[in-house]
């Protein structure tokens, strides 16, 4: 199957810098448990040695660098794991839209309330994993492991992003995903996806990240990396940097829902960097989190002052609790909350605050939103506006504060572009 997979590495896929010139090293990824590091080009989410910390992006560049000529993310490219842009993704770029809300904040009493909205139709599918996407494609182009297809799972949204930049790039992917994901979560907007090879598995999503795992040992494939991938991190971190700029400072608050964790880590990271800068404070911002019931498991770690997550949340019983979760994409059994540089390290140190929202609170959250900001919001937005809520009940923020919430995804309601569902390839079992 491999040999059908191949990237065309004759395309011209980036812009090649003059090999005569020698290049100063723009980064290294270093592991935060045994201090090993790995070159740029070396396209690793993983410390070789076996430590499962997370690695972390360490670039040359201690200032914060804008390129005003390139839109975001590129404007950011200095605090970026690439070095080059590929044109189709310049022409396609994602956009988010940051802004200081007077409808919603003055509904809810908040003076200083910004929002990133990552929405169609700046996001092409809708959510915030567009940018992401673009960024780890873009981080494989310039890397020596170039032209390998890239092995990945999805519940939802990273598949939907993913498939898009990589019929944007004609760039191989193979995706493992869920029967019921595959069926109710991801679309593509062409009926023929020759660059997506979707493999639906019978099981939950931990499931697929077991298989896609397993796969991507196959010689010739590249895993992803998922929330190891620095490439994904870096990109959301984008995100804040366009709400620091907006505020010319940190806020005193983040809010974003949480399924594995990376976002909340990329904001904790950045601030890491901004604080070398200098010009923006030296305190990163409380991170608030939230998960949807019954599926809570670093919301319910958090509270019980647990830095590990109950096996209950990571067996097959758990498996229930996700079927009957409403915001879906955050039911990750196998969140990167106890690693060195997780969620439990980044929120001891902003000393955070996690949320559980029912079903009943997101939708009414989703509604909310639609009426004060005019553009409909996804389930796991409605997870983060109501964990706002919960957070102005609970007084862990007051109206004074300065406050960015990352609303990940919208817009979607307003979409008019046809959509399809995405053609397996190889039939699933039970259609047989």
């Amino acid at each position: 199957m491999l040999g059908t997979l191949l990237y065309n590495a004759s395309l011209p896929c980036k812009e090649t810098p003059d090999p005569r010139e020698p290049m100063p090293m723009k980064y290294q990824l270093k592991c935060l448990a045994c201090g090993a590091t790995y070159p740029e080009h070396q396209y690793v989410c993983r410390c070789t040695k076996g430590c499962s910390s997370l690695l972390r992006t360490e670039y040359s560049h201690t200032k914060l660098s804008v390129v005003n000529r390139y839109p975001s993310p590129w404007r950011y490219l200095h605090w970026l794991p690439i070095h080059t842009i590929h044109p189709r993704l310049l022409q396609k770029t994602s956009s988010t839209h940051v802004y200081h809300s007077t409808k919603l904040g003055s509904t809810l009493g908040l003076k200083n309330l910004t929002v990133c909205l990552n929405a169609y139709p700046g996001m092409a599918t809708g959510s915030f994993k567009d940018i992401e996407a673009e960024v780890t494609f873009q981080r494989i182009l310039d890397s020596t492991s170039r032209g390998k297809p890239l092995v990945f799972a999805s519940d939802g949204n990273n598949a939907i992003s993913f498939t898009y930049y990589a019929s944007l790039l004609h760039y191989p992917i193979v995706l493992f995903a869920t029967e019921d994901a595959r069926q109710r979560r991801i679309w593509s907007f062409t009926r023929r996806n020759p660059y997506c090879h979707l493999y639906p598995v019978d099981g939950d999503y931990s499931d697929a990240i077991a298989l896609a795992s397993q796969f991507s040992t196959v010689d010739g494939t590249l895993n992803e990396g998922g929330a190891y991938n620095v490439g994904r991190r870096d990109a959301v971190a984008t995100i804040y940097l366009d709400a620091v700029r907006s505020l010319d400072t940190q806020p005193d608050h983040y809010f974003q829902a949480l399924g594995s964790g990376p976002g909340a880590i990329a904001v904790y990271e950045t601030s890491l960097r901004l604080k070398k800068d200098g010009r923006y404070g030296t305190r990163p911002p409380k991170l608030h989190g939230s998960q949807n019931t019954p599926f809570t498991p670093m919301a319910d770690a958090w509270i019980q002052g647990s830095p590990t997550i109950d096996p209950k949340y990571q067996g097959e019983a758990a498996k229930r609790l996700m079927d009957q979760t409403y915001a879906h994409v955050l039911t990750n059994r196998f969140p990167v909350y106890t690693q060195k540089g997780g969620v439990h390290d980044v929120f001891t140190d902003t000393h955070g605050e996690f949320y559980r929202v029912t079903r009943t609170e997101a939708r009414h959250a989703q509604r909310l939103f639609k009426k004060l900001e005019g553009i409909s919001i996804v389930p796991e937005a409605g997870v983060t506006i109501a964990s706002l809520l919960q957070a102005i009940r609970q007084e862990t923020i007051h109206k004074d504060d300065a406050i960015v919430v990352n609303i990940t995804g919208g817009g979607r309601d307003e979409l008019r572009k046809p959509t399809y569902r995405i053609t397996p390839a190889l039939p699933h079992p039970r259609n047989r």
